[in-house]
């Protein structure tokens, strides 16, 4: 039988309801009474209900956490940093992996609040697009993560992705490169088009006669492999921007095949910084984004939700541009 508030009593001697006050941490409690009922707790190796708890509190200590698919590399971070931040306030996470299955993506909502969390993130740019009128009206805490709602009527933490667009064709037309390539991911996404604006605001901003060839990917590695397709058509020397740093890695390795050099030949650009860009050959030069703070960021604002504040509009994180090996001078 599981030890009960009764039994800690019992062996306290003292009410159930002075140990549910020493539970509370309420200060109605002289210090002799709470030095028994601790001794009690410790004895009997008694542990609070959750149920229980949260009942009292109107918390679950839960927040639910649900991200496009969990294999790609880029949510990993963001997750680590929303666990953190979670248990700092000791909350825990609830990991919902959408594998861009509208059905699932509902499911994952619906049992979220059926599980009464205390709150929602959601870091799934194709979900929130499909379920914009469901977010919209959500009746729990809601952060976005690295997608956003028009008029910013959902809290959102993005990173700046025009910006990075922007650094990302910046430095390839520094290198004197003047045929871009920009491999984009789904053009559902807002930071798709965010991204593609930032490169056109570079080159229109450059003092050279630049073109720009926009060919959609999937923001996975076999978006990249349209790079292929686009080295039938283009002779070196010419610069690869890609949406991420999946389509990134998927372009080497098809101009790889065919015999195209990196960077001799062709210069390849990603977005995102994960893990992986390390240690690519060449190594990856891409944009990065600060994932964990993202999560973490999350996190603290749906603290922030909860104890009433009205947080509304877009938080944006900078990007920096990280030079490696993939990138290098036209020739």
């Amino acid at each position: 039988m599981p030890i009960t508030i009764t039994d800690v009593a019992a062996r306290a001697g003292v009410s159930s309801a002075t140990v549910s006050r020493v539970l509370q941490g309420s200060p109605r409690v002289s210090r002799a009474a709470l030095e028994r009922v601790q001794a009690a707790i410790a004895e009997l190796e008694y542990r609070p209900s959750g149920v229980a708890r949260s009942l009292r509190s109107q918390q679950t200590g839960t927040l639910g956490l649900i991200v496009t698919n969990i294999t790609n590399p880029f949510y990993p971070e963001i997750v680590r940093g929303a666990e953190d931040a979670a248990q700092r306030m000791g909350a825990s996470i609830i990991l919902c992996n959408a594998a861009e299955d509208p059905e699932r993506e509902i499911a994952y909502l619906d049992l979220l609040l059926e599980r009464r969390v205390d709150g929602v993130i959601v870091a799934a740019g194709g979900l929130t697009q499909r379920h914009e009128d469901f977010l919209s009206a959500f009746p729990s805490p809601l952060v976005l993560v690295n997608a956003a709602l028009p008029g910013g009527q959902v809290p959102a933490v993005l990173s700046d992705d025009e910006g990075g667009g922007r650094a990302a064709a910046a430095h390839v037309l520094e290198l004197g490169h003047t045929r871009l390539v920009h491999i984009s991911g789904p053009a559902v996404r807002e930071a798709v088009s965010l991204r593609l604006d930032g490169v056109r605001a570079a080159i229109a901003a450059a003092d050279a006669d630049v073109t720009l060839e926009v060919v959609e990917g999937d923001g996975y590695l076999a978006g990249g492999l349209a790079a292929r397709e686009v080295a039938g058509r283009l002779r070196p020397p010419y610069a690869i921007i890609a949406h991420n740093d999946l389509t990134a890695v998927g372009a080497m390795h098809a101009l790889f095949d065919l015999g195209i050099r990196v960077p001799d030949e062709v210069s390849v650009i990603g977005f995102d910084d994960i893990a992986l860009a390390a240690f690519t050959n060449p190594g990856l030069t891409t944009i990065a984004q600060d994932k964990y703070a993202m999560g973490h960021l999350a996190v603290e604002t749906i603290a922030r939700l909860r104890s009433g504040e009205a947080v509304k509009g877009d938080q944006v994180l900078p990007v920096r541009l990280i030079v490696r090996g993939s990138t290098g001078p036209a020739h």
